[in-house]
């Protein structure tokens, strides 16, 4: 890195900030898709995965119309219903694994940016080493 005798280090850490923030978006998005509203629908699969999930009779006893998102996937994908809720229980644990992880890094970043108190410093600690998450998700 050349040298870089910034006089605005506020400045600089708020830039590496927002870098840490976009990195960890970028990373999170290896995992879920990242699109308005996706949260929701998310959640509403989840909870519907779990009706089918609880019922003795692997969903037998769950109405369609009480799992729509899930009754759709498992239909356009050909498989029953308790297998995609099955998957979608798989990925969202996933998820609840993986979330956190990203979290911390992201959150420890800042936190040293913030600290840091000298440009070397602060950009020492913005060099955040994703590698382990990406590895999972390409793994």
């Amino acid at each position: 890195m050349p040298f870089d005798i910034r006089a605005d280090l506020p400045a600089l850490k708020t830039e590496l900030q927002t870098k840490i923030d976009a990195e960890a978006g970028r990373v999170r998005a290896l995992f879920i898709t990242v699109t308005a509203g996706q949260e929701m629908v998310y959640m509403a699969k989840q909870s519907e995965a779990r009706l089918i999930a609880t019922d003795p009779e692997q969903g037998a006893n769950v109405p369609d119309s009480d799992t729509p998102h899930v009754s759709a996937e498992a239909a356009a994908d050909q498989v029953s219903r308790y297998d995609k809720a099955m998957q979608i229980l798989g990925v969202a644990q996933l998820w609840a694994d993986i979330s956190p992880i990203i979290e911390t890094k992201r959150l420890t970043a800042k936190s040293e940016v913030a600290a840091a108190t000298s440009v070397h410093l602060a950009r020492a600690a913005a060099n955040v080493d994703w590698s382990d998450i990406t590895d999972i998700a390409n793994g």
